[in-house]
């Protein structure tokens, strides 16, 4: 056996999907701690009442859902010793259960759409977007330079939407000026 085979494979950070049932609240306040693990929450704002005053507050997209960026042994000791009700999120694929997670440059795009406060944001299940009709694109110059997603015309709306997917979860879609638009082929 040679020394390469025999050296042991530094596990990798990742971002991993995860779940907090009616929990959300409790696991950001602990991912924000001092446990040194990175996580993202999509949340959208939202206009309550109360006492007859009006109120803005930011909310998840979708109860429960976080993404996670550490080392599936982190994770795992997290939960052990911290917080136990967060919970992988996982798939079946040749008969064996796999944790759900998402590229690094996905998410980055994904996050960095989510995170604008001067434009409107638009959330989307999968299922509404028809990615036959989209052309994947990237985005050159402007606020998101050197994106990819895709382009595709959204029901209700004018314009077309430069959307980031994270795929059977989540897409978010923002109006992007076409001349920033390079179609990949």
């Amino acid at each position: 056996m040679s020394r390469e085979q025999n050296r042991e494979v530094e596990p990798q950070e990742q971002w991993y999907v995860m779940r907090a049932y009616k929990s959300e609240k409790k696991a950001e306040e602990l991912l924000s701690g001092d446990h040194g693990l990175t996580y993202f929450i999509p949340k959208r704002k939202a206009i309550f009442t109360s006492g007859g005053k009006k109120y803005v507050r930011q909310v998840p997209v979708i109860h429960s859902l976080i993404f996670v960026r550490a080392t599936q042994q982190e994770i795992v000791a997290f939960k052990k010793d911290i917080y136990n009700s967060l919970q992988f999120v996982t798939w079946k694929c040749n008969d064996k259960l796999l944790y759900l997670t998402v590229p690094d440059d996905q998410m980055n795009s994904f996050i960095e759409v989510c995170e604008q406060q001067d434009r409107e944001v638009t959330f989307h299940r999968p299922d509404e977007i028809q990615l036959k009709k989209g052309e994947k694109v990237r985005v050159h110059g402007g606020a998101f330079n050197t994106m990819e997603g895709y382009f595709v015309k959204m029901a209700h709306k004018r314009s077309k939407q430069f959307v980031v997917i994270i795929p059977d979860i989540l897409a978010a879609s923002i109006e992007v000026e076409p001349e920033y638009i390079e179609i990949i082929r």
